[in-house]
């Protein structure tokens, strides 16, 4: 299904103007056309455009400012600039705020092309009004309190946030589930954010930080005398809960007599402060969260099954970093933006080479270890020392695995020559990919660009790179059995 897109034309030359805006409204978007940056930015306070061209090949005067408020506006993905030839100031500013489309002058067809191509997978700006309103965007953020966030842009974490908004309606008990640092926590507080009990608290508790007895006077509270160093009466969780939501995070190294008691308050909703007389009672979802393997914890007796069926009517299973290696870059990109704010700093510049090198990284902390590398990357401006234990730990994989399967030792590798095998095995494989996306297309560029999710004129240059070529099946007439006969 084609989609018209609003686009914004910012050029003083008119034959820039007309080329585009001819290759554009024969699509069917709706384009508006700007001399300058301030007269579009001007507009865009009252309309919202899905995508802007800039034209600066004329090398006017340079307007950073006006530049980086529409970046800030429609974002930089969504931006192409035409650069004048040479050095100009203007190929800087592009550089440092993230804009990486770029056109030459006067515009070629494969690059329109390319335009048309990219107008077509990109979803409605945020502000405006989609003629296909089911089209949901390939990246979605959404900010929690906390300066935390959650960010979805694989198949797996979109499908785990339609789930949340469906469970976020109901009080049934959720078990979340995946390894130390996949953001558990913060799919216990997307759940809190969308569902009726958003207005009272939300609470956490760490299982595995408190021991039994000190974890049941924070879950259940105590009063005045309760036992030595009790002066005052403190509520639980459960109570400043109250309403809302609580997380029980970590509960696979729950103690067995506190899956007891716990299994006790799930089932009738009452409990009992340390020392007290009376029952409360409590109005409280449950939400629990770990990342031990459950089914071998209850087979080992060291989770009650019983509490399990009490706290997993639903299950999240949140995948591990590595298994969605497609959105690490939209992760470090947010990152950067937060730690910037945090240390009061110019987002730093990470490298095309160094995004690879994280991109294959392993990331067995997740999302925890990804945030500490970003912050090093922050303080260190970017300098590829700031990554190096994740580059000799991707290298050292690689050449593990080139050297599987020989039985002979082989001499000491260097950094040179593991970089190289990284290449030619990265290059192997990225061939035979784009190889076989082209072959299911039938080597309609368009289609395999598109199935591959790479840019038109990026996949263009793939093909010339790795110098594939169209492979056809030769057709075979068989002239006696045809019934018919071919001219002389």
């Amino acid at each position: 299904m084609l989609r018209t897109r609003t686009v914004a034309l910012i050029s003083p030359s008119t034959p820039f103007l007309q080329a585009a805006v001819t290759a554009l409204t024969f699509e069917g978007h709706d384009v508006v056309a700007f001399e300058a940056l301030t007269e579009a930015l001007g507009a865009m306070h009252n309309r919202s455009f899905d995508a802007v061209v800039i034209d600066v090949s004329a090398r006017p005067p340079r307007d950073q400012r006006s530049l980086a408020n529409i970046v800030r506006m429609v974002g930089k993905d969504r931006i192409w600039i035409a650069l004048p030839l040479g050095v100009s100031p203007w190929a800087s500013d592009a550089e440092q705020l993230g804009i990486r489309h770029t056109l030459g002058v006067p515009l070629r067809p494969a690059e329109l092309e390319e335009v048309l191509t990219y107008l077509q997978e990109l979803p409605a700006s945020p502000n405006s009004f989609d003629s296909d309103p089911t089209q949901s965007r390939p990246v979605h953020i959404e900010d929690l309190p906390n300066n935390r966030y959650f960010l979805a842009a694989s198949p797996a974490m979109m499908r785990i946030y339609e789930n949340i908004r469906l469970l976020a309606q109901v009080d049934a008990p959720v078990l979340i589930l995946g390894e130390s640092g996949v953001g558990k926590d913060v799919i216990a507080n997307l759940l809190h954010k969308h569902s009726r009990r958003a207005a009272h608290p939300f609470c956490s508790v760490n299982c595995a930080a408190l021991p039994p007895d000190l974890l049941e006077s924070e879950l259940f509270g105590y009063e005045a005398g309760a036992f030595t160093g009790a002066v005052k009466a403190k509520p639980g969780r459960f109570e400043q809960a109250d309403k809302g939501t609580l997380l029980l995070d970590e509960i696979g190294e729950m103690s067995a007599p506190m899956q007891a008691k716990l299994l006790h308050v799930l089932q009738d909703g009452r409990y009992s402060r340390l020392g007290a007389r009376t029952v409360s009672t409590a109005d409280v979802r449950v939400i629990a969260a770990t990342n031990v393997n459950i089914d071998s914890a209850i087979a080992d007796k060291l989770f009650r099954e019983d509490l399990y069926y009490r706290i997993s009517t639903f299950t999240i299973q949140v995948p591990p970093l590595r298994e969605r290696r497609e959105e690490i870059p939209y992760l470090i990109e947010e990152m950067v933006k937060r730690q910037a704010m945090a240390f009061h700093q110019d987002p730093v510049y990470i490298s095309p080479r160094m995004m690879s090198i994280l991109q294959e990284y392993e990331w067995p902390g997740n999302l925890r270890e990804l945030g500490n590398a970003v912050i090093r990357m922050q303080v260190l401006k970017g300098q590829e020392s700031s990554i190096s234990d994740i580059e000799t730990k991707v290298l050292g994989k690689v050449a593990k695995v080139q050297s599987c399967g020989k039985d002979a030792p082989e001499p000491e590798v260097s950094v040179n020559e593991m970089r190289s095998i990284v290449r030619n095995f990265k290059d192997q494989t990225e061939s035979r990919l784009i190889q076989q996306a082209l072959e299911e297309a039938r080597w309609n560029r368009r289609q395999a660009a598109l199935a591959l999710r790479i840019s038109y004129r990026t996949l263009l240059y793939k093909i010339e790179h790795y110098r594939l070529k169209e492979t056809r099946v030769p057709m075979h007439f068989d002239v006696q059995n045809s019934g018919s006969s071919l001219p002389a």
